[in-house]
């Protein structure tokens, strides 16, 4: 990504930039901003120690993945009425990639209860999308299992809403 040719050589940079990082482990070492290397950069966003980082991590293998969407938009709040009554959703991540329009959402920690009810409300607002002809949306999921990909396909189907289900290997 960084061009920055072995693992060593990676680890080599990390190591020298370290009094502005902080590392957890979650397979292998997730570097991250601590508050001295976010303001060196002029960022805001601190991920503290008991963020949900994997789920962070999660998130950004998708904006990898979909080559880094410019139009990305993370923890975003989409907001709607239908029928005068009002719904929300915050999706883990919006944005653009072939002239559709994806709402993701990682399914790390989340329950199955939990995840039925975001497939009904995406329902309701894919209806409104597709009516006022803002684009096409889809439904992006990203998940740790086989099991829960085929779930989470099946009920989109049932309700009518288009998907791609990824699943972390």
């Amino acid at each position: 990504m960084f061009d920055l040719g072995s693992k060593r050589n990676a680890n080599r940079i990390l190591h020298g930039i370290r009094d502005y990082t902080h590392t957890k482990r979650i397979g292998e070492d997730v570097y991250y901003l601590n508050k001295n290397g976010a303001e060196l950069v002029g960022g805001e966003a601190i991920i503290r120690r008991n963020s949900p980082l994997e789920h962070i991590v999660m998130r950004n293998d998708i904006y990898i993945f979909y080559h880094y969407p410019r139009d990305w938009k993370a923890e975003v709040k989409t907001r709607w009425t239908e029928e005068g009554k009002e719904y929300s959703v915050v999706s883990d991540a919006r944005f653009k990639y072939h002239d559709l329009l994806y709402f993701l959402e990682v399914d790390n920690t989340q329950k199955m209860i939990e995840n039925r009810r975001k497939i009904e409300k995406y329902m309701k607002l894919f209806r409104i999308i597709e009516k006022k002809r803002i684009g096409e949306p889809v439904l992006l999921w990203y998940t740790l299992s086989d099991m829960r990909k085929k779930q989470l396909e099946a009920w989109c189907r049932e309700d009518g809403v288009k998907c791609e289900v990824l699943v972390k290997r």
